[in-house]
């Protein structure tokens, strides 16, 4: 920071801030690093997302807050957002995670929504999961969620570019990465998830979405529960298990209640479930034609309220995946009938059964 004297008077002028160009679809971990450097130093830095650039630091950063106020120039009872670039940061933040909750971060993060929640010390709290690549890699590269906002004075318009980030805040900033100009060019629409009734209080990028999505968390049109069921492939035991308890459910009329789904630890994305699979299942009159395989994903893990593990290794692979999962896993501990005949399938049917209906109270509690 340099220092300029006007006649008697005296002004503070910051150094020009540095600029780091980078691809999203091919990033310089080097380059992102030096910015991830910054930050740890408590600097400001301006980073792209889909929606607007942003503004901020790591949240432990000395009053990031007053700082923030300050060159937004707006009050200091206004808060701002955390930013977060993977999901175990909801749990550095506390978050009490709702079923209306979990079902839009499930469906739609990372994405161009702002969520208003609780955190356990009954707080509102914004919270945004942007799904730029830039600006999760650099949220992840520093260890801690950010506090951020639009690079903007408070009442501007946000910016979409690094250009218009720079003339909206020069002098206010250390550095600015440009990632170019971003996806949406609109802000982010924020939904209120907090209150008793949700609502949508900015209608911005995707807002005709996430309004059809908060009608239906109004009528209660939505999964208040959602189960996992894991193995290897996802090709045999876990969309067997799937289709059973999705059968049970629909005779239940609790299907529209609690979303099952299944995933593979080791799996081949989009393979159809082996034909014994499917076979053994249609003979109870279930359907698993439709069924496309797929790799388990740390969202998958955070979602699910209950974790059934084919195996003890799939157990330990969900908690590796995410800590938490460990207290909400139950391992069936169901042999691998690939590569075997009808007959066994039937039997890992028979299995299946026998090993998840002790559970069905449990999975069936919405309260």
């Amino acid at each position: 920071m340099n220092r300029v004297v006007e006649g008697s008077s005296e002004r503070e002028v910051m150094n020009p801030p540095v600029i780091v160009k980078l691809d999203a679809r091919n990033l310089d971990m080097a380059r992102l690093r030096e910015v991830v450097n910054s930050c740890r130093e408590n600097k400001m830095v301006v980073f792209p997302t889909e929606t607007v650039y942003g503004i901020g630091g790591r949240m432990t950063a000395p009053e990031i807050e007053a700082r923030l106020c300050e060159i937004k120039g707006r009050p200091n009872e206004k808060p701002f957002a955390y930013h977060i670039g993977d999901w175990e940061m909801l749990e550095t933040l506390q978050v009490q995670v709702t079923p209306a909750f979990r079902y839009m971060a499930v469906h739609y993060w990372p994405g161009p929504v702002t969520l208003l929640a609780r955190n356990r010390a009954g707080q509102k709290i914004g919270l945004r999961f942007p799904k730029n690549r830039i600006a999760c890699a650099l949220i992840n590269e520093v260890g801690e969620p950010f506090v951020a906002s639009s690079a903007n004075k408070s009442g501007q318009g946000s910016p979409h570019t690094a250009q218009q980030a720079t003339e909206a805040l020069e002098g206010f900033f250390d550095t600015v990465i440009d990632g170019g100009r971003t996806e949406f060019a609109s802000d982010s629409t924020i939904v209120d998830l907090a209150e008793a009734v949700p609502g949508v209080l900015r209608k911005g990028a995707q807002g005709a979405e996430f309004e059809k999505a908060v009608e239906k968390l109004k009528a209660g049109k939505f999964p208040r529960k959602r189960i996992l069921m894991v193995c290897t492939g996802n090709s045999c035991r876990s969309p067997m298990a799937e289709g059973w308890l999705r059968h049970e459910l629909d005779k239940r009329g609790l299907s529209p209640q609690i979303e099952v789904a299944s995933c593979g630890v080791a799996a081949r994305e989009g393979l159809p479930a082996s034909p014994e699979a499917e076979f053994v299942l249609r003979n109870r009159e279930v359907d698993i034609s439709r069924h496309q395989s797929r790799v388990c994903r740390k969202c998958d893990v955070w979602g699910a309220d209950l974790i059934f593990a084919m195996g003890p290794q799939h157990a330990a692979e969900m908690a590796r995946t995410l800590a938490s999962a460990k207290e909400k896993t139950i391992v069936l501990d169901v042999p691998d009938p690939i590569g075997m005949g009808m007959s066994v399938y039937e039997t890992t049917l028979n299995e299946i059964e026998r090993k998840l209906k002790p559970h069905l109270g449990v999975i069936t509690e919405l309260s």
